[in-house]
Order: structure tokens, then C-alpha cells, then sequence
């Protein structure tokens, strides 16, 4: 079973950091709460359309609900990218450390903060053009419900704005207090 992990203790990070971590921690509560609610409310639904089809399917003379592909297909995406923000904030993503383990702690912060800036202007590149997607696809609809296509788009510009802000609050802790302020993530959230 997943479980999720607190947010961050911002009274102890305070304390060591100043002004540049209070906006760290502002950052990583409001991405941190905003993609927790969506994933909960996101999976809730699609755990209720896809249970209550199935049901339908046995029950109902037309073999379940129409709408009940639509929906999920548009769902999704918006999981997904809230679970992407939320283990960026965790550390919890794939990375190669090999090298980092070589420098001194000062190469370490330059080369992460680096990586990090390379992340920040990826994130910002793949989020705008998928608003201009969104755009191109908006006047794509699905059948049953008239649903845009571009609120699949729409959630993986907002899920790279998300994983932009919590990089950035990633890099003010790095600056801030070094490479250890990296997270690290629990076993049993990664798999390992």
C-alpha cells in the first residue's frame, strides 16, 4: 500500500534557512496540497465511473455507459501529472548520482542547481507547447459527452508548472543549505 508522506516541516527549515526557504515552503505546500486534492479527487471519480460501468454492464441492457471511456480518458492525465509533481517534491523520480558522489559539496550544489535550471526550462518548454496543442485540439470533441480534447493537453501544462515551482523550491533549498537539503524518498514509495 502507498503512503503518503507529510508535508515538509517548514518551522525547522525556517529556522536554518531565512526568507529564500519561507518561500520554498510556501511553494511546496501550495503544490503539495493542490496536487494531493487533485489526485484524490481524480481518483475517486475514476474509481467510481469505472466500478459503477462495470456494474452496469451486468445490470443494463445496453452493456454499461457510454460516457464511462470519455471520462477517464480526460481524468487521467490530471493524475498523472499531479502524482509527477508530488514525486519531484519527494525525490522521488529516477537519478543517476554516480557523479555527484565524486564532487565536493560545492561542486555538488553547482551541479545540482544546474540540473535543476535544465529541468526549470524543459518543463517550460514542454508546458507551453502543450498549450499550444491544447489550442490546435480544442476543436476536437468526444462523441458521447462533447468534451474537448484539450483538457488532456491542459493538465500536462499545468503538471509542468507544478513540477516547475516545486524545482525551483528544490534549488532555493539547494542554494540555500547544499546538497543535503536534497529528498530523499522512503523505500516503500519508490519500489526499492
Amino acid at each position: 500500500m502507498t503512503r503518503v508522506a507529510p508535508l515538509p516541516d517548514h518551522e525547522q527549515e525556517l529556522a536554518t534557512g531565512g526568507g529564500a526557504l519561507a518561500v520554498a515552503n510556501v511553494i511546496d505546500r501550495a503544490v503539495g496540497l493542490m496536487c494531493r486534492a487533485v489526485i484524490l479527487v481524480t481518483g475517486i471519480a475514476l474509481l467510481a465511473i469505472l466500478t459503477a460501468n462495470v456494474v452496469a454492464r451486468y445490470v443494463l441492457e445496453s452493456g454499461g455507459f457510454r460516457f464511462a471511456q470519455e471520462l477517464p480518458e480526460r481524468l487521467f492525465p490530471w493524475f498523472i501529472m499531479a502524482g509527477v509533481a508530488l514525486a519531484v517534491q519527494k525525490g522521488g523520480h529516477m537519478a543517476v548520482e554516480s557523479v555527484l558522489s565524486r564532487l565536493s559539496r560545492n561542486g555538488a550544489r553547482v551541479m545540482l542547481l544546474f540540473g535543476h535550471a535544465i529541468i526549470i526550462a524543459s518543463y517550460a518548454v514542454l508546458g507551453w507547447e502543450a498549450i499550444g496543442v491544447a489550442d490546435i485540439v480544442s476543436i476536437e470533441t468526444s462523441p458521447v459527452l462533447g468534451l474537448s480534447s484539450s483538457y488532456s493537453y491542459y493538465a500536462l501544462a499545468l503538471g509542468c508548472a507544478a513540477v516547475i515551482l516545486t524545482t525551483f523550491a528544490l534549488a532555493l533549498r539547494v542554494a540555500m543549505l547544499g546538497p543535503e537539503a536534497m529528498p530523499t524518498p522512503d523505500p516503500e514509495e519508490t519500489g526499492i
